[in-house]
């Protein structure tokens, strides 16, 4: 079986491990990449691995029947495993949380499987809404706030990955995008149903795409910088309720630029100052709040990773470099790129010394909380993606047999 287009392209974003041209890639465990996932050099949200990976139970084999029983040590933190997730092969990983504290993820059923699903709150426990796409494999971004999610499923004829829309009403539809023969994927959904994602062209070069609610589709301009080549182009990571895109670049030289594009179709560059201008290294914006205030992260010279949050008008002097107190500083480590919420809060990952994944938050005083969810094996919390308005944090750790589990942490 072919790997997914995520799978194959995804090679830049936190790995200590980086994937050139040239260079053999890594083993299958090392292949997973985090938010935003440079898919090629590009950010996607939710690179997974294929189902030959997931065989492979990543980088510990696996005894059937042999997936960890959490104990829940800290009343702060719900678990959260999908009903039909097989405890031994891949578990259950969540994605996105919603105001109201609907949680998106997938998981993987004893068959080898990827299911997406909407976990609904229901007296402490959840509900849980099961869906695939044209009955293959199919991958989820977030829920917005009104239940609507987005996502990408491997199409059973051509192996290819696909984008996918569903409304909060529950209506599945599969995307593909005209010039897109190499695939597409969403990456972002907001609350007036507006899905922004990037697709592949005949060349291996990305661009952007937008889909309304009312299910027109138009193929967006890339930014000047752009490069033409295999794995470079403009790629939009996230759409805000008034229609500015953020993302980033990949220019002819594989050196990653931040961007927002305003509802007319401008783009803004955002070089952060102290990102390195070799391959691979630079700037990607992950997201712009309604203010204006753009979150991401950017690579220095040394491949270090560092989270910031600026003033999309003036990034170069308004930035805030976010690095978590215990975060590496060698090659592939470091602090990973945060989400922003209203005043000042945002949440991330960092990379420590010995290359495990830990969760952070920060408060607008500038104070960072260092976390991890109970459970966590060595390879730590594996994914800190969203958080809402009361503060709850959703994420991914796997446990000491390399299994997936979901969790909330509450404030």
């Amino acid at each position: 079986m072919k790997m997914s287009a995520k799978t194959l392209l995804t090679t830049l974003l936190l790995s200590a491990a980086f994937v050139v041209p040239g260079v053999a890639m890594p083993s299958a465990g090392t292949m997973e990449r985090h938010v935003p996932h440079m898919r090629g050099h590009f950010p996607i949200r939710f690179a997974e691995p294929d189902r030959q990976f997931v065989a492979t139970h990543g980088q510990k084999p696996i005894k059937p029947g042999s997936g960890h029983k959490l104990v829940l040590l800290d009343p702060n933190y719900k678990i959260v495993d999908a009903p039909d997730a097989d405890p031994s092969i891949y578990g259950t990983r969540v994605f996105g949380i919603n105001e109201s504290g609907q949680l998106s993820g997938q998981y993987v059923d004893s068959a080898g499987a990827f299911h997406a699903f909407l976990a609904t709150p229901n007296g402490g426990n959840f509900d849980f809404t099961t869906f695939t796409v044209n009955g293959n494999d199919t991958f989820i971004g977030y829920v917005n706030d009104k239940g609507a999610v987005d996502g990408s499923y491997v199409d059973n004829d051509t192996g290819i990955e696909n984008s996918w829309y569903r409304s909060e009403k529950g209506k599945i539809t599969a995307i593909q995008l005209p010039d897109g023969p190499n695939g597409s994927f969403g990456q972002w959904l907001n609350n007036k149903g507006t899905l922004v994602g990037c697709y592949i062209d005949v060349n291996g070069t990305y661009h952007t795409y937008l889909r309304p609610k009312n299910g027109s589709l138009t193929e967006l301009a890339d930014a000047d910088n752009s490069g033409t080549g295999d794995g470079q182009g403009t790629c939009g990571v996230t759409i805000n309720d008034a229609g500015e895109i953020s993302g980033a670049i990949m220019d002819g030289n594989d050196v990653s630029h931040g961007f927002v594009r305003s509802p007319a179709g401008v783009y803004t560059q955002i070089d952060i100052p102290g990102a390195g201008t070799g391959p691979f290294q630079g700037t990607t914006a992950v997201e712009t709040d309604e203010k204006g205030w753009v979150s991401g992260q950017y690579i220095d010279s040394n491949d270090v990773f560092h989270g910031f949050i600026c003033d999309s008008s003036d990034c170069s002097n308004t930035f805030i470099s976010v690095d978590a107190p215990d975060a590496g500083t060698g090659s592939g480590q470091g602090t990973v790129a945060v989400e922003h919420r209203e005043a000042g809060w945002s949440v991330g990952e960092y990379i420590d010394s010995s290359d495990v994944y830990h969760g952070y938050f920060r408060k607008k005083n500038g104070k960072i909380t260092e976390f991890d969810a109970p459970g966590a094996g060595d390879q730590g919390t594996y994914t800190v993606f969203s958080s809402n308005r009361d503060h709850q944090i959703a994420g991914t750790f796997k446990d000491e047999n390399g299994i997936r589990h979901g969790f909330i942490r509450n404030p």
